[in-house]
């Protein structure tokens, strides 16, 4: 896998001029390229997707992920069976962390990146492009 989205952070009240009259609201996201993606040199495919879809990069960093960063990032996890493996596989590279912008981003990213099992992801998407098994 090589995308995810944060559980629980999207929705940040906007100011009103940047409201849409048609749909949806402006929102913010965190997404990540997991160590796998980095050592693909997926960086720059994966901004290029985002940027032609008309969000806006608020925020990247390059980063080794602490063990405790990681825990706490990905708690809701904790009772599944593959939360110490995924802990641990996120902690075997850097990562890059990113805040994406605008409208319906949390929506549109979804749809962007794919199922979680390639076999279930449709090409064009992220995950039907570029991952090899459920956890990379």
């Amino acid at each position: 896998m090589i995308f995810l989205p944060t559980y629980g952070v999207g929705r940040v009240p906007p100011p009103p001029h940047l409201l849409s009259a048609c749909t949806g609201v402006n929102e913010r996201t965190f997404l990540a390229i997991k160590p796998d993606g980095v050592q693909r040199h997926l960086i720059g495919e994966i901004i290029r997707r985002f940027e032609k879809k008309g969000f806006k990069l608020v925020g990247m960093k390059l980063m080794q992920a602490s063990e405790d960063l990681l825990k706490e990032h990905y708690i809701a996890l904790r009772d599944c069976p593959f939360y110490s493996h995924l802990v641990e596989y996120m902690r075997s590279g850097p990562i890059v962390a990113m805040v994406w912008q605008g409208l319906d981003v949390v929506k549109t990213a979804y749809a962007m990146i794919g199922e979680t099992n390639p076999a279930d992801s449709r090409p064009g998407t992220i995950q039907g492009d570029f991952c090899i098994e459920v956890s990379k």
